[in-house]
């Protein structure tokens, strides 16, 4: 399963597009994370032609993860006569996620524009992934969010989505699971104050026979992308 990318930007580095990937099997899209910039790209890529279903997957509700959902469940409802599918973890926050994610889609007029997909109701069903995960993680103290592990036949592939913690792909690593694939939302900050995952902690937890399977994403800077391939993980 290869994931391709719409946009590979943090929040406030517009000149990459928002962070989002995406996969095509047969007509149906799955999209991760839905920014801002994101609609615009699926139109002038033109990825949406012959696409039947698209099923979302939401990590958080920043909106540069979120913030053209209502655009996209709009299309699809008037241009596609369809609904989206929003994928949602087995159990979800009702708080701080499911209910922020209705809540901004009743606030762009999209009540009945999407269906909630469990993400067990996608298991085994697709040649691309055997199923699809959520796990919560460490981001933004004010909202739940969560990192997507996708089993696939050629190994595990592991999407941090904001993390700024490492305890899931550690796990992975600790249980010497087949692993396709990790990618990787990375920062040189640091600090008490930083809500992403730097780089040089990101180093410190990967064993050399993972490092060519590394990918870097959400990038904020130049200088972070010259860092990370100084030290010889791939950017997307």
């Amino acid at each position: 399963m290869e994931l391709k990318f719409l946009g590979r930007g943090a929040a406030f580095n517009p000149k990459e597009g928002n962070n989002s990937a995406y996969f095509i099997e047969d007509n149906n899209l799955f999209l991760i994370d839905c920014g801002e910039s994101v609609y615009r790209e699926l139109i002038v890529r033109n990825i949406l032609e012959g696409i039947d279903n698209i099923y979302i997957m939401i990590t958080h509700t920043h909106s540069d993860h979120i913030g053209s959902i209502g655009t996209l469940a709009s299309y699809v409802y008037y241009k596609m006569n369809n609904k989206i599918k929003i994928i949602i973890p087995n159990n979800p926050d009702k708080n701080k996620y499911l209910n922020y994610i209705e809540n901004i889609l009743e606030a762009t007029n999209c009540l009945n524009k999407y269906d909630l997909v469990n993400e067990s109701e996608l298991d085994n069903k697709y040649k691309s992934f055997d199923n699809i995960r959520y796990y919560e993680t460490i981001h933004s103290s004010s909202l739940t969010c969560y990192c997507i592990v996708f089993d696939t036949n050629n190994g595990y592939i592991y999407y941090s989505g904001d993390s700024k913690e490492t305890s899931t792909v550690e796990r992975l690593i600790k249980e010497d699971k087949e692993i396709d694939k990790m990618y990787f939302d990375v920062t040189l900050n640091e600090g008490e104050n930083c809500h992403h995952l730097n780089i040089n902690t990101l180093n410190g937890i990967i064993p050399n026979r993972l490092k060519d399977k590394i990918y870097c994403m959400h990038l904020d800077s130049d200088l972070l992308i010259e860092t990370i391939k100084e030290l010889g993980y791939k950017v997307v």
